[in-house]
């Protein structure tokens, strides 16, 4: 099986993602008379599952839907975001006539706030139709998702409490089980919204467009249109240096905190309906729009239409927006149903990685062992530290991927971390160092024998040579050679085996890490023989001279 693999590249295996660094190699290639042997052995491994009851999710492409599995049960996903504004973020455009701050100001508008604009440079010329909002909207962006396109679903859509500063939350608060209940309250539902992931609702031609991505639209209430154009026109005033009144009143736009007190702090996105999707959003964005009439222009002068026939109206309709994009902190809480938990943490033969839900694998890796071979070697001379660990082959063997919804699609990448790091790693935004942590990616070779049929293949991560992760962790564990502190024959070190999303630059470095949450699920095979990691190493000794 996955041995004959193993043994015909032991020798010169490079590493595709922990280290290719192998060791001293450079010492086993000296004549056969300097006393010179390499020895090969393999042991088996012991693997079994763990399981989170939550994740590190800081992510900047969340989740949302609900997604029964019939094999690993069900995931409902649900997100906040929160919305950074700027003083230019699209309201304020001096020297045009379609600005929303000018507009307001060429309107009767400031009148409702008691100000007589009559003995002012201003004049009410109506610009913005109806003095309001013609609505406002959100959009939910997303260019994947997973499950049915027709099935149907709904989405939710709630205020967050005005207080909530995500750049000030506790880490605790970015784990997957936070059910946002001390950050928002559903009775502050804004809007509700059904749809398909294939996004028949929206129109052939929008859907035609080249820059055309799907996207969920959510009307919210009116009195939140009504408020945030109440808003605007306090902002237009303060923004008029040239009116003296401008420091009566207040630009919500550039002062984050008066924006979330004031208006929305942000929102909380929730499924509500359905079961069969999750989408992966891409950006939320909340729209208003409004239309305006145009007889003049900025400076006063009487605008005339293409056909230049008299008619000095024209009536433009507009689109602003503020969006959340993948840079900006947001949040994601996950809840996962899994009746066969305990059958599945108690299996014989398999053991599970799966994502977003809490499923891990773990192996105990025998560093004791392997060590302690070198160390004991019979042709060692004893008190010479002239034994090196050229390489240790490590592979996990995989089931075939097959099943539904969640079970047919494997994890593309793990992290291969001490079981008790996981927290610290995640938490603090570390990458694999390749001493005490690697990672691997998942493969299949085509290799016919008389168990795999070559259509079916060998399934399984690579995580090459980690010889140096063997060596790092027992000297973290005591061990020093050149020292001679000896660590116990049985010392295994429990390793967590995470999915994980990682981020490169085009050298192939890792850039950053961080769980992943895209529905995935792989069962590593487990017992008897069912995984092994081999380990390559050179004597130098009285015994070979």
């Amino acid at each position: 099986m996955l041995s004959i693999l193993l043994a015909a590249q032991s020798l010169f295996l490079a590493t595709i993602s922990c280290s290719d660094d192998m060791g001293e190699l450079g010492e086993s290639v000296r004549p056969s008379n300097d006393g010179i042997t390499v020895k090969a052995m393999s042991f088996n491994l012991n693997t079994y599952t763990g399981y989170r009851d939550s994740i590190y999710v800081r992510t900047g492409y969340p989740l949302v839907g609900n997604i029964t599995d019939p094999d690993f049960g069900q995931v409902t996903a649900s997100y906040l975001a929160q919305f950074y504004t700027s003083s230019k973020m699209g309201l304020d455009e001096r020297n045009s006539a379609d600005s929303l701050t000018f507009g307001i100001l060429r309107t009767s508008a400031p009148k409702e706030l008691g100000y007589d604009w009559d003995d002012y440079h201003y004049k009410p010329w109506d610009s913005i139709i109806g003095n309001k909002l013609d609505s406002m909207t959100v959009r939910i962006y997303y260019r994947t998702y997973y499950g049915d396109s027709l099935t149907p679903m709904q989405l939710s859509v709630y205020r967050l409490n005005p207080k909530v500063d995500f750049e000030t939350l506790p880490e605790k608060e970015f784990y997957s089980n936070n059910d946002f209940s001390d950050l928002y309250s559903e009775n502050n539902i804004i809007g509700r919204k059904g749809f398909t992931s294939a996004n028949r609702e929206l129109s052939d031609s929008v859907r035609e467009l080249d820059d055309y991505m799907p996207y969920i639209e959510i009307k919210l209430k009116d009195d939140l249109k009504d408020q945030f154009y109440r808003l605007c026109v306090e902002a237009a005033i303060a923004r008029d240096k040239d009116n003296p009144h401008s420091s009566e009143f207040s630009d919500i736009f550039t002062d984050q905190k008066a924006m979330r007190e004031k208006f929305l702090s942000g929102l909380c996105v929730k499924p509500t309906f359905g079961d069969g999707v999750m989408i992966k959003v891409f950006y939320t964005a909340i729209y208003f729009f409004y239309s305006s009439f145009h007889r003049y222009d900025v400076d006063g002068t009487l605008l005339r239409n293409s056909a230049d026939d008299g008619d000095s109206t024209y009536v433009v309709d507009h689109v602003k927006y503020m969006a959340v994009t993948p840079d900006v902190i947001q949040m994601s809480g996950y809840k996962m149903v899994d009746d066969n938990m305990e059958q599945r943490m108690n299996e014989k033969d398999t053991s599970y990685i799966t994502s977003p839900q809490g499923y891990y694998s773990i192996v105990d890796l025998p560093v004791g062992e392997i060590i302690n071979t070198m160390e004991d070697d019979p042709l060692r001379i004893p008190g010479d530290s002239s034994y090196f660990l050229n390489a240790s082959n490590f592979y996990l063997q995989a089931y075939k991927p097959k099943g539904t919804l969640l079970s047919n699609m494997p994890t593309p990448t793990v992290l291969m971390v001490e079981k008790g790091s996981m927290t610290d790693f995640f938490e603090k935004g570390k990458l694999p160092d390749g001493t005490t942590s690697c990672y691997a990616q998942y493969k299949c070779d085509s290799v016919p024998n008389a168990n795999y049929p070559t259509s079916d293949g060998i399934y399984y991560y690579s995580f090459g040579n980690i010889a140096p992760v063997i060596i790092g962790l027992a000297e973290k564990h005591g061990w020093s050679k050149n020292g001679l502190k000896k660590i116990p024959r049985d010392l295994t070190v429990p390793m967590a085996i995470i999915p994980i999303d990682a981020t490169t630059n085009t050298t192939g470095t890792v850039l950053s890490v961080a769980n992943y949450i895209i529905p995935t699920a792989t069962k590593l095979k487990k017992g008897q023989d069912a995984q092994t990691i081999q380990m390559i190493y050179t004597v130098e000794g009285a015994g070979n001279k």
